[in-house]
C-alpha cells in the first residue's frame, strides 16, 4: 500500500528507551490506542502544538506503543483521502475553536475515531466543545483534560432521552469498564427525523398522515427499528424531484441539499448531477425503465356488433336493405364470418352484398395476417424476441411522454427531441400520464417510466385500460436514499437496509404493491423448442370462454319456456 504523507514513522515495540518512564497519562493514551484503533494499516494522524508537554507526551505515546502502526505528525497531507484515526493537542480551548472547522471538510471521515487534547479547559468550554464537534456531524469524539496523572475523559450522545440533536456531555470516571467512543447509533430515542418525499405510487403514497408504497414501508420500518419519529415535508410547489444545481436546487433536490430534510426518497435513481451536491445511500431496490403502451383493441367487430344489435330497432325495410331479406340471423352470421365461417343464405340485395364483401375481404385480410405471423413465429428460435418493441416504436413517431429526469435516456438520439412530451410536475403525475395512455384520452403517444408504475396501474387503476410495457428496457434503474453531502445517516441506515434486503422484505413489499403478470417471461433456453401447454394457453381461454357463452346460452334457452319475457328477449336476438 503506497501511502504519500509528508512524514511516516513506523514504531516497533521496545525501540525507544521512554517507554520505561511513562506517565499514567501516556499509558492511558497508548491503551486507547491499542484498544480503539484496530486498524493498524489505517495512518494515525497526530497533530500537536509547540508546547513542550504535548512533544514529551506524543514521543512517550509512540514509545509506549505494542504494536508497529503508520503515525504522521504534523499538519495533513492534501494527498490523502480522508482521515479516520486523529489526535489534536491543544493548549487552550481558543486553539480548538480556530481548528474546528477544518474537521468540516471531505478529508475527514465522519464515522473515524477522533480524541481532542487539552492542557486547560473549564467545563462550560467543554459542553461549547461537543456542541461544535456536533455541528461538524461528528459522532465518535472524545475530549481528554490533562490534570496532573489524572486526566479526565468525556464523550458524548447526540440522542438521548432528554434532547434530541443536542450533545449529552458523559464524565467518563472509569475508561476500562465504559465505552469510550460511541461505535454504532442503534436509538434515537424517538426523536424527530425528517424524510422529503411526495406522492409517486407505488413508491410513495399518503394516506392521511401515514406513508405508504414500498419506499414509504422502507422508511416506515428504519424509523421503527432505529426508534426516531418519522416527519414527512413534501417539495413545495409539487416541484416532486426537481433540478440538482451546485446553487439553486429546485424540489427534493432543494429540500435535501439546504438540509431541510434529513434523507429523501421517492423514485431516485442514481444520477451524478445529483451526486455532486448530495450523497447517495446503497441501492435498495433495482428496477427497470421501459415504454408503456396501451393494450391493442378489436374495434372493427365490436363496432359490427354493435350495428347489428341497433339495426334490430330499425324498420324491416331499413334491415332487409342493409343485410338483405329474409336474413334472420345477421349476428350469428356476423360472427361466423369473422371466424371464416360460411353462410347458407346469401343477401341477393346488391347493397347488402357489397357489405358482405368488404366484411369477408377485412376478415380474410386479418386470417391471412395472423395466420402468417403465426407461421413466421413458429418458424423462430425459441430464445429469439418476436419483435424489436423500441425500434418499432421509433418508427412509428409516436411521442414520448416522461419528465424531465428521463430526457437523459436519449440524450444519445437527438433526433428524437422533437417527440419528447415533458410531463407537467405535480403529484402523482406519472400515474395520470398512465391513465391518459391507457384510456386512450392520448392515442399517438407511449409513457416513459419504471416497470413499477406499470405494475401499480394494471393492479389499482385497471378501469383506465390495461397497459403493456416493451420487452426490451432502456436502461436498469437502481434506486437509492439521498441524502445532504455531510451527514452520519448514511450509514446508519444502509446498515439496516442491507438486513432488509437479506431478509428479502424490500421484494415483498414491491409485489404487493403490482401486478406483474403483463410482461413477457425471457426464455432462458438457447435451442429451438416445440410448442407447450403454456404457450397455447391463449387458444384454450378462447375455446373456454365460448363453450362457457354456449352453455349459458343454451340454459336460457331452457329458462325461456317459463319465463315470458326471457323468451321475447332471446326472440328478439335470434330473429330479424
Amino acid at each position: 500500500m503506497l501511502l504519500t504523507l509528508s512524514v511516516i514513522i513506523i514504531i516497533g515495540t521496545g525501540c525507544i528507551s521512554v517507554c520505561r518512564t511513562t506517565n499514567v497519562t501516556s499509558k492511558l493514551i497508548t491503551e486507547i490506542i491499542d484498544e480503539y484503533f484496530v486498524f493498524r494499516q489505517v495512518p494515525l494522524l497526530v497533530v500537536r502544538g509547540e508546547d513542550t508537554m504535548h512533544l514529551d507526551l506524543v514521543d512517550q505515546i509512540i514509545g509506549n506503543l505494542h504494536k508497529p502502526r503508520v503515525i504522521q505528525l504534523g499538519p495533513t497531507s492534501k494527498n490523502y483521502a480522508s482521515w479516520f484515526y486523529c489526535m489534536f493537542f491543544f493548549a487552550t480551548y481558543e486553539g480548538f475553536v480556530a481548528h474546528i472547522n477544518v474537521l468540516s471538510s471531505e478529508q475527514y471521515d465522519l464515522y473515524g475515531f477522533y480524541t481532542f487534547f487539552f492542557n486547560e479547559v473549564t467545563e462550560v468550554q467543554i459542553h461549547k466543545a461537543f456542541d461544535a464537534i456536533w455541528r461538524v456531524k461528528i459522532l465518535r469524539a472524545l475530549i481528554i483534560v490533562f490534570n496532573d496523572d489524572r486526566p479526565q475523559l468525556y464523550n458524548y450522545f447526540p440522542y438521548n432521552i432528554q434532547s434530541c440533536g443536542k450533545p449529552k456531555v458523559h464524565y467518563i470516571t472509569n475508561h476500562q469498564s465504559s465505552q469510550l467512543y460511541l461505535q454504532k447509533l442503534n436509538n434515537f430515542y424517538g426523536c424527530p427525523i425528517t424524510l422529503g418525499t411526495f406522492e409517486t405510487p407505488p413508491f410513495v403514497h399518503f394516506q392521511g398522515d401515514t406513508v405508504y408504497g414500498f419506499e414509504g414501508d422502507l422508511a416506515s420500518t428504519l424509523a421503527r427499528q432505529l426508534n426516531f419519529q418519522l416527519l414527512v415535508v413534501t417539495p413545495p410547489d409539487n416541484a416532486q424531484w426537481g433540478d440538482p444545481h451546485p446553487n439553486g436546487s429546485t424540489g427534493l433536490m432543494k429540500l435535501l441539499q439546504e438540509e431541510t430534510a434529513h434523507f429523501g426518497v421517492g423514485c431516485l435513481g442514481i444520477m451524478p448531477q445529483r451526486n455532486e451536491i448530495l450523497q447517495p445511500g446503497r441501492p435498495h431496490y433495482n428496477s427497470r425503465v421501459l415504454f408503456a403502451v396501451p393494450k391493442g383493441n378489436r374495434f372493427l367487430i365490436c363496432l359490427a356488433i354493435t350495428v347489428v344489435l341497433t339495426l334490430k330497432f330499425a324498420p324491416n325495410s331499413v334491415r332487409d336493405f342493409i343485410y338483405g331479406a329474409n336474413n334472420h340471423t345477421p349476428l350469428l352470421n356476423t360472427i361466423n364470418v369473422f371466424y371464416t365461417g360460411a353462410l347458407h343464405r346469401v343477401p341477393r340485395r346488391n347493397f347488402a352484398r357489397t357489405l358482405l364483401l368488404l366484411w369477408i375481404l377485412h376478415c380474410f385480410v386479418m386470417r391471412t395476417v395472423y395466420q402468417g405471423l403465426l407461421f413466421k413465429y413458429l418458424q423462430q428460435e425459441s430464445n429469439r424476441k418476436p419483435i424489436d418493441i423500441i425500434d418499432d416504436i421509433e418508427q412509428s413517431k409516436l411521442h414520448y411522454h416522461m419528465n424531465k429526469n428521463a430526457e437523459r435516456f436519449f440524450a444519445h438520439k437527438p433526433g428524437l427531441s422533437s417527440r419528447i412530451r415533458l410531463i407537467p410536475p405535480g403529484n402523482d403525475s406519472v400515474s395520470l400520464a398512465l391513465d391518459a395512455v391507457s384510456s386512450r384520452r392520448v392515442r399517438d403517444a407511449v409513457v416513459v417510466c419504471t416497470l413499477e408504475h406499470i405494475a401499480y396501474h394494471n393492479k389499482h387503476r385497471l378501469k383506465q385500460g390495461f397497459l403493456r410495457s416493451s420487452r426490451d428496457s432502456l436502461s436498469s434503474y437502481p434506486m437509492v436514499i439521498y441524502y445532504p453531502k455531510r451527514t452520519f445517516l448514511v450509514r446508519v441506515l444502509d446498515r439496516l437496509i442491507g438486513q432488509i434486503e437479506t431478509a428479502g422484505l424490500m421484494n415483498f413489499w414491491v409485489q404487493r404493491y403490482g401486478n406483474y403478470h403483463f410482461f413477457p417471461k425471457r426464455v432462458e433456453r438457447s435451442q429451438p423448442s416445440a410448442l407447450n401447454v403454456e404457450q397455447l394457453m391463449g387458444c384454450f381461454e378462447c375455446i373456454c370462454v365460448q363453450w362457457m357463452v354456449s352453455c349459458g346460452i343454451f340454459v336460457l334457452e331452457l329458462l325461456s319456456y317459463k319465463i315470458t319475457f326471457l323468451r321475447r328477449f332471446l326472440g328478439f336476438l335470434t330473429h330479424n
